[in-house]
């Protein structure tokens, strides 16, 4: 069975991204790190919702640096759980 997946939007301005919640807000998220492998646990909303938000990030104006703060069930009134930042170079460059 094929399957397609159809997204239009409105570009965002260069130092700001809007997200795109499902209409029934449902979105559940959350992290955690075992066995020193981080975990990203979505239902399929949040999934959707984050392939939205990567998809503007990509094809956007953003710059190496922008990065967005994700929290809990991507709800800003929840705790900050994930960082994800727009970078030219492959892997990390913060050294821990």
């Amino acid at each position: 069975m094929s399957k397609q997946f159809t997204y239009e939007y409105e570009d965002d301005s260069k130092n700001r991204i809007t997200f795109d919640y499902s209409p029934e807000a449902d979105e559940r998220m959350d992290t955690s790190v075992e066995n020193g492998v981080p975990f990203l646990y979505l239902n399929r909303s949040a999934m959707i919702t984050l392939a939205k938000t990567l998809i503007k990030i990509a094809n956007g104006p953003y710059s190496d640096g922008f990065h967005i703060h994700l929290h809990k069930d991507l709800n800003a009134d929840e705790p900050e759980r994930l960082v994800v930042l727009l970078s030219s170079q492959s892997g990390s460059t913060v050294k821990q």
